[in-house]
C-alpha cells in the first residue's frame, strides 16, 4: 500500500514537472517571437529575394507569417519564391493558409501577379493560376476570369478566344467577354469574325462607346466612308473629342 501511494505521488510530481517545463518553453518561445523585430526580418527577406537566395527568402517569409499572418504581400512573395523553387505543394499550402486567415483569393491572385510581373517572370502567374485551378476546382470560374485578363494583357489571340468563349458560356451577353472575344479574333487576323462579334455587342449595348470607336476606325481605315461616319457620329453624340470630331469632319467633307 505504501509503495503504491509513493508511486502515485511520483506520477503527480512528474506530471507537474512536465507542465512546468512545457510552460517554460512556451514562454521562452513567445519571448523570442516578441523580441524579434519584424522590420529587420522583412528587410532580410527583401534582400534575399533581390539576390535570388530563394531558400533564405522563404525562411524569412515564414517568420514574417508567424509574426503577422494577414499580410497579403508576404503570401504573394512567399508563393512566388515557392514557384521559383519548383515547390507546387508549398504554393498551395501558402494559399490555404491565406484562406484560413480569410484573405480574399482575388487579393492573392493580384499580389502574385504584381510580384511575378515585377520580376519579369510573368509565366509564374499563369502557372500559379493553373495550379490552383487543378488543386481547388471550386475556384475554376474565378481563375478562368483571371486567365482571360492575363491573356488579353499578353495579346495571346488563341487563348483570348478560348477563354472568352469559356466565360461567355456562363454569361452569353456579358459586354466585357464579348469585347474580349472580338478583340481576340481581330488580334488573330480573323476580321470577319471580329466584326460580327462587335456588331452583336453593339446590338446588345447600342451606346457602347469603345465599340463604336473601334468599328468607326475600322471602316475609316478600310476606306468605307458611310459606315465609318455612322459609327463615329454615334460615338461623338455620346462623348465628343477632338479626335472623333476631326474624323467626322474629314468623312463629311466632299472628296
Amino acid at each position: 500500500m505504501r509503495k503504491k501511494l509513493f508511486s502515485g505521488e511520483n506520477k503527480r510530481v512528474v506530471y507537474v514537472a512536465t507542465v512546468l517545463v512545457t510552460l517554460m518553453f512556451s514562454f521562452v518561445s513567445q519571448a523570442a517571437v516578441n523580441s524579434r523585430d519584424y522590420k529587420t526580418v522583412a528587410a532580410k527577406a527583401a534582400r534575399f529575394f533581390k539576390y535570388k537566395d530563394w531558400a533564405n527568402a522563404a525562411a524569412m517569409y515564414e517568420l514574417m507569417l508567424e509574426d503577422s499572418a494577414k499580410v497579403v504581400d508576404t503570401y504573394s512573395h512567399a508563393i512566388v519564391v515557392a514557384a521559383m523553387r519548383k515547390l507546387p505543394d508549398y504554393e498551395i499550402s501558402l494559399l490555404e493558409r491565406a484562406q484560413q486567415q480569410l484573405i480574399p483569393v482575388d487579393s492573392i491572385y493580384s499580389g502574385v501577379r504584381r510580384v511575378s510581373f515585377a520580376m519579369g517572370q510573368t509565366s509564374l502567374y499563369e502557372e500559379f493560376l493553373m495550379l490552383v485551378k487543378d488543386r481547388q476546382p471550386w475556384l475554376k470560374r474565378s481563375i478562368e476570369k483571371q486567365l482571360l485578363s492575363y491573356y488579353v494583357f499578353r495579346r495571346n489571340a488563341p487563348m483570348i478566344i478560348e477563354y472568352s468563349k469559356i466565360m461567355l458560356t456562363g454569361a452569353p451577353d456579358n459586354r466585357q467577354y464579348l469585347a474580349s472575344l472580338a478583340d481576340g479574333y481581330m488580334c488573330a487576323g480573323d476580321e470577319a469574325q471580329g466584326i460580327d462579334v462587335y456588331s452583336k455587342l453593339l446590338s446588345l449595348y447600342p451606346d457602347d462607346y469603345d465599340t463604336l470607336l473601334i468599328l468607326g476606325n475600322y471602316y475609316y481605315i478600310k476606306g468605307e466612308k458611310e459606315p465609318a461616319l455612322s459609327y463615329l457620329l454615334q460615338a461623338d453624340s455620346i462623348k465628343s473629342t477632338p479626335y472623333v470630331m476631326e474624323l467626322v469632319k474629314s468623312l463629311s467633307s466632299p472628296d
